[in-house]
């Protein structure tokens, strides 16, 4: 049905539609709204019929007055576009053209003749969870315009050094991150700073050039990005360096000339090497037929693990695996566990999945579990010990790997730091200390180009998963 764009109209047409349906046809309700006022009008409508026992209602424009609503728990989500994005986005493109240049492009869309260049603006889903980094720190709207939002939603006091940088994360809600920004946090105490954590709600590059945009135009510090799209974010991460603020890449790479430097969590040949040896552990001698379940298809890291798995698989010592295939779960929970579950019924004789992305990892062995087929497929690759503990234990992943996470926030943060500070330019050769990890040296890859490794990572098994709570 349609509501014509109008609250009035939809709520008539809610309160017609609940006093034709019996209480037996009502319930759980879910409700598609064109718009927020639309959604705030039929969430109204179906908040006071007693039959209806839980609604979920979608909205769109991020209006003040439907945030209200969802802190509340009245309407269930809403879609949020930035318009200064939109603004400088079409001045930036305008001003390119008009100086004979070609404007930066993100993506295309074809107008049924020819793909056309385009830079689309974020489309941002809004929930309760992330009103705080997506609407308030941004600077869209203040903490203050509501109610509800609890001490969280305040912005943070500077710390008494004054500096506030930024973790960047691929997404929000992942374990992985999280436990990143922890120790962030630990960092941000040591050094008198404050760190702020905030990231896009679905692993998406548009969404985070738009979230780095505003952080851009907040004058923030520093910005230390876990990449969606390597090469995507270039632009966005020369803009911010040239506004003077140093852009660092950790866990996953921006391209070189969009940062100043990279955190690499381990060497990358490092960390295919281990997760084939892993798979070839599982099968046996004999080898047998294996599958890798990535992240994002643009996920700079991933993809140069997988790169170096299959150069690794040509290898003598390995050539009794063989890779079926490669496929994508976007670091989504529920997109990875059916692609691990198509991966059963496509392979039968499939022997190993290795997922290089804890997203991936706990979905297969999920996937693995519910599928019974606990000893007959194994997964492996990349997790966090809390998260995988019982698919150890269980047998559906016996063995995984991953550096210390925490450890990787830790260190953008000491990086961010001495560069903003001035302790080190950003050059080969640098050398700083990072509190309780003690020395490094900036040194340059030909590949990564200049970086900051971490270590390299560790396996996990029965024998030690109950030494790590993170």
């Amino acid at each position: 049905m349609t509501t014509d764009w109008k609250p009035d109209t939809a709520k008539a047409l809610a309160e017609t539609n609940l006093t034709k349906a019996t209480a037996a046809d009502k319930g759980d309700v879910s409700i598609l709204a064109p718009n927020d006022g639309t959604a705030r009008t039929i969430a109204d409508s179906f908040a006071s019929d007693k039959d209806v026992k839980s609604y979920v209602v979608t909205g769109q424009d991020a209006e003040k007055a439907s945030v209200q609503y969802i802190i509340d728990g009245k309407q269930s989500m809403t879609v949020y576009k930035d318009t200064r994005v939109l603004a400088k986005d079409a001045i930036t493109a305008a001003v390119a053209f008009l100086t004979g240049k070609t404007p930066d492009k993100t993506n295309t869309y074809n107008n049924g003749k020819a793909d056309i260049p385009a830079k689309p603006s974020a489309v941002v889903t809004v929930e309760k969870a992330n009103v705080q980094s997506v609407l308030i720190d941004s600077g869209q709207f203040q903490a203050s315009d509501f109610t509800g939002l609890g001490a969280a939603a305040a912005p943070a006091a500077p710390a008494s050094g004054g500096k506030t940088y930024v973790l960047v994360p691929k997404n929000l809600g992942n374990p992985y991150f999280d436990t990143a920004n922890n120790g962030a946090q630990k960092a941000a105490k040591e050094l008198g700073v404050t760190v702020t954590y905030t990231g896009p709600a679905t692993a998406d590059a548009t969404q985070q050039i738009q979230l780095i945009n505003s952080l851009i135009a907040q004058k923030v510090n520093g910005l230390a990005i876990s990449a969606d799209d390597s090469d995507a974010l270039v632009p966005t991460g020369k803009d911010a360096i040239a506004a003077g603020i140093p852009v660092v890449s950790w866990d996953s790479a921006i391209g070189n000339d969009g940062r100043v430097l990279h955190i690499n969590q381990a060497e990358n040949q490092g960390i295919a090497d281990i997760e084939i040896k892993m798979a070839l552990d599982l099968t046996g001698p004999a080898g047998g037929k294996i599958a890798i379940l990535s992240a994002t298809s643009t996920a700079p890291n991933q993809n140069a693990w997988i790169d170096l798995m299959k150069a690794d698989l040509k290898k003598p010592e390995n050539a009794k695996l063989t890779l079926a295939t490669v496929v994508y779960g976007d670091d989504d929970d529920t997109k990875s566990y059916n692609e691990a579950t198509a991966l059963f019924k496509k392979f039968p004789d499939l022997k190993v999945i290795i997922a290089p992305t804890t997203v991936g990892i706990a979905a297969s062995a999920r996937a693995v579990t519910d599928a019974k087929l606990i000893g007959k497929v194994f997964v492996t690759g990349l997790g966090t010990p809390n998260q995988m503990r019982d698919y150890v234990k269980s047998g559906a992943a016996p063995e995984f790997a991953l550096w210390n996470p925490a450890d990787l926030g830790y260190l953008a943060i000491y990086v961010l730091d001495a560069l903003s500070s001035g302790k080190i330019k950003g050059v080969d050769g640098d050398k700083f200390t990072a509190g309780s990890l003690g020395d490094f040296t900036v040194k340059t890859d030909p590949k990564i180009g200049l970086n900051v490794l971490l270590g390299q990572p560790f396996v996990w098994n029965k024998d030690n998963i109950d030494g790590s709570h993170w």
